[in-house]
């Protein structure tokens, strides 16, 4: 066998858990199952973890990983407050449509870990918590204050994907969904408009759309 850097032998095994995870559900991760999966020996399962608690919290600081790409090229691309955080969401949804078995796990594992020491649990919240921050910060140009953080925004929008995605996973009504998500994008930015007006929160518009430069007048 090749001998397989240690950081790409640790993503291989991180990708075999999560696809028997999602196939299988987590009950199923043993590391023999996982060393199964990757199609390695346990030894090298126990050369880049610890224990299986270790590889299942690495799974869960990669979860955002995939929503990360699409939602950044889409608010790169798009230009105007409203449009920006409008095609974020839009992007997030399309991400999670396209690949429910992970979204579902991530509910999984946040149980699983939370009737443990929890830790897997945290550091899932706290990859989205981050995630969602930057892009409220770098990407939408929101700055908060301390009456309104961004912090506390990141920690409302996810409380809210949380939600609607679960929702979703039961009765897989997209239009529901959709609408739902529609409804909460107008009441974000009716909340961040009012904020600024307020002096709360500054917000970097880019190039913002006539229609939309307009409105703010």
């Amino acid at each position: 066998m090749s001998r397989v850097p240690a950081e790409q032998r640790r993503e291989q095994l991180i990708e075999a858990t999560i696809d028997l995870a999602i196939r299988e559900g987590l009950a199923a991760t043993s590391v023999r199952r996982i060393a199964d999966e990757a199609s390695v020996s346990l030894g090298v399962v126990h050369y880049c973890f610890s224990s299986k608690e270790a590889l299942l919290n690495a799974v869960a600081e990669s979860f955002a990983t995939p929503i990360l790409g699409p939602v950044a090229t889409a608010i790169e691309a798009s230009r105007g407050f409203e449009r920006t955080v409008r095609a974020a969401f839009t992007t997030f949804w399309e991400v999670t449509q396209s690949a429910p078995g992970r979204q579902l796990l991530s509910y999984e594992l946040a149980a699983w870990s939370i009737r443990g020491d929890g830790e897997a649990a945290r550091l899932l919240y706290q990859t989205y918590l981050d995630v969602i921050e930057s892009f409220i910060t770098e990407g939408m140009g929101i700055t908060g204050s301390e009456a309104l953080s961004s912090r506390t925004l990141a920690r409302m929008t996810l409380a809210l994907t949380d939600g609607i995605m679960l929702a979703w996973l039961v009765d897989r009504d997209d239009e529901a969904t959709q609408a739902v998500i529609d409804a909460f994008v107008g009441i974000l930015v009716a909340i961040v408009r009012d904020a600024e007006r307020s002096g709360i929160v500054t917000v970097r518009d880019r190039d913002p759309e006539p229609d939309e430069a307009d409105g703010q007048a």
